[in-house]
C-alpha cells in the first residue's frame, strides 16, 4: 500500500528536476548577421575605375516584403592628367584664375591644355576622392537564389586636388565635402556564405573649396553614374 501511495510522487519528480543536462536549451535566434564585401566599377563622367569596401549587418526588419540591411562603406577613385609643353612658343595672353572662381574639371583641363599648347611648360592635375557613407539596403527574393536590391546612403568625401600650371605656379589643397548616393541592382547567392552582385549607382559630390598660393576657388564635381560588380561574404 505504501508503494502505491509513493508512486504518484515519484512520477512527478522529473517535472521538478528541470531539463536534462544532456539536452541544453536551444539558443535564441540571432537578430543580426554580419557581412563584408568589395566592388569595382566605372564612373561614366570621370571615366575612371572606382573601388569600394563595405561592412554591415542584415537586420531582422522587413518593410513590405523587403529585408533591410545597414552598412558602412569607403570608396576610392583617382584621376590624373598631364600635358607636355610646346616646343614652339607662340603668343599667349595668359589665363585668369580670379579669387573665388568656380569651375568644373572640363574647364580646368581646357586651361591646362591651352597653357601647354602656347608655352614650354608641362601642366598636370591630380584628383583623389575618398567617400565614406552610411547606407541602407532593401532586398527581396525574385526567384531561387536571385534577389533584387535598392537603397541609398549619405556621408562625407575627402577630396584632394593638386594642379601644376607650369612655370613654378601650382596649387595643392584638400577638403571634406558632403556626398550622397542611390543604388540598385541584382545579387545571386552562390551558397550560404557567398553572394555576387552587379548594379548601378548615382553619386553626388558637393563643391570642393581650395585655397593655396593666395588663390581660392571651388571645384564643381557634380554627380556621376557608377556601374559595378562585387562580392560579399556573409558570416
Amino acid at each position: 500500500m505504501k508503494n502505491i501511495l509513493l508512486l504518484p510522487f515519484v512520477l512527478t519528480l522529473p517535472a521538478f528536476a528541470g531539463p536534462s543536462p544532456s539536452q541544453p536549451a536551444a539558443p535564441a535566434p540571432s537578430l543580426y548577421t554580419w557581412f563584408a564585401g568589395a566592388s569595382v566599377g566605372y564612373l561614366t563622367e570621370l571615366e575612371e575605375p572606382m573601388y569600394n569596401l563595405h561592412v554591415g549587418t542584415d537586420t531582422s526588419w522587413n518593410l513590405g516584403g523587403w529585408n533591410v540591411a545597414l552598412f558602412t562603406e569607403i570608396g576610392y577613385v583617382e584621376k590624373d592628367e598631364d600635358w607636355s609643353g610646346s616646343e614652339v612658343v607662340t603668343v599667349f595672353n595668359g589665363f585668369a584664375l580670379d579669387d573665388g572662381d568656380s569651375f568644373d574639371l572640363g574647364e580646368l583641363e581646357d586651361v591646362l591644355s591651352d597653357i601647354s599648347d602656347f608655352t614650354p611648360y608641362d601642366t598636370s592635375y591630380d584628383l583623389d576622392i575618398m567617400p565614406i557613407t552610411l547606407n541602407a539596403k532593401f532586398e527581396r527574393q525574385l526567384t531561387g537564389n536571385l534577389n533584387a536590391y535598392f537603397g541609398g546612403g549619405l556621408g562625407v568625401a575627402r577630396v584632394g586636388l593638386d594642379v601644376d600650371f607650369g612655370g613654378g605656379f601650382d596649387i595643392s589643397d584638400d577638403d571634406w565635402v558632403f556626398t550622397g548616393q542611390l543604388f540598385t541592382g541584382l545579387n545571386y547567392n552562390v551558397n550560404q556564405n557567398i553572394e555576387v552582385y552587379g548594379g548601378a549607382r548615382w553619386i553626388y559630390f558637393d563643391d570642393v573649396s581650395f585655397s593655396d598660393n593666395d588663390i581660392s576657388g571651388n571645384l564643381d564635381l557634380g554627380d556621376d553614374f557608377l556601374f559595378e560588380l562585387g562580392a560579399r561574404f556573409n558570416f
